[in-house]
């Protein structure tokens, strides 16, 4: 298992590398790959749960959300207002359509599989699109921090329980993570966004207040998607990606961490 997801990893940075470095089209279609398969695959944990959802609309509705906030990175208004229309859309399809067997259950997962797919992971095209106060693009350069930090948080987190672990960190989410697995993760996302951030110019402070707000998102994004796992009895989001499971699977981190950094970084660092 741990060598197919070595490979797997091998074969999938150096793509990722050169698509951030083209940006464009090449960048606006991995995300909209990443967020259609996502919310698949949520839609499938739900369905497993039992409930009924509304796969197409839901799905359509999230890749709109990802090809407006390529469009309009500088104008969020057009984006926020697209993200209330759609569950409008959503809770109409209920007058206009047909009324489903549950309703409420229907309007409600499906608006949110939109919310936390498609409008977390979103948070990657602002933060690419990011520009400094004097107008620099730096956005393809930070884009990386908590990509990376994420990485070496479950990384950390994984070495250290596996050798240190001993303490149940949530037993009934997820019985194999340790306290002491997340300390490491911890430490690990420290240290590297430290370096990173003296790196990057905006000096170890901030770099230290990211690692410790990455690691923790992070670790509480993968037990917020364990949840949703457990719930629907089902180990893996998919099997898309060898050794990893599904998109879910890999991104679960990610969907906390790109708006914390994104908005750290707009509100303290760049203000």
């Amino acid at each position: 298992m741990l060598k197919t997801r070595i490979l797997s990893a091998v074969i999938a940075i150096p793509v990722l590398i050169i698509i951030l470095k083209i940006g464009n089209i090449p960048f606006l279609l991995l995300n909209l790959l990443v967020v259609g398969l996502g919310m698949d695959e949520y839609f499938k944990l739900a369905k497993a749960k039992g409930v009924k959802v509304n796969r197409f609309l839901g799905i359509l509705i999230g890749l709109i959300l990802v090809l407006l906030t390529y469009l309009n990175s500088n104008n969020l208004s057009v984006v926020y207002g697209f993200l209330i229309l759609s569950f409008l859309v959503i809770l109409l399809k209920q007058v206009i359509i047909g009324v489903d067997n549950s309703a409420i259950f229907t309007t409600a997962i499906t608006f949110f599989g939109v919310f936390y797919v498609a409008g977390l992971f979103s948070h990657l095209i602002l933060l690419y699109n990011l520009e400094s106060s004097d107008g620099r693009d730096i956005g393809s350069l930070f884009v990386w921090l908590p990509i990376l930090a994420t990485w070496i948080t479950d990384t950390g987190a994984y070495f250290t329980g596996m050798n240190f672990g001993k303490n149940p960190l949530a037993p009934k989410i997820s019985p194999k993570k340790t306290i002491e697995g997340a300390v490491g993760g911890l430490a690990f996302s420290i240290v590297l966004t430290m370096i990173i951030s003296i790196y990057l110019g905006f000096g170890y402070f901030h770099g230290m207040v990211l690692g410790l707000l990455i690691a923790l998102f992070a670790q509480l994004g993968d037990l917020c998607e364990s949840v949703f796992k457990r719930d629907a009895n089902i180990k893996d989001s998919g099997d898309i990606i060898p050794g990893h499971g599904g998109i879910l699977d890999r991104i679960d981190s990610l969907l906390f961490t790109l708006p914390i950094v994104y908005y750290y970084l707009q509100w303290v660092v760049l203000k």
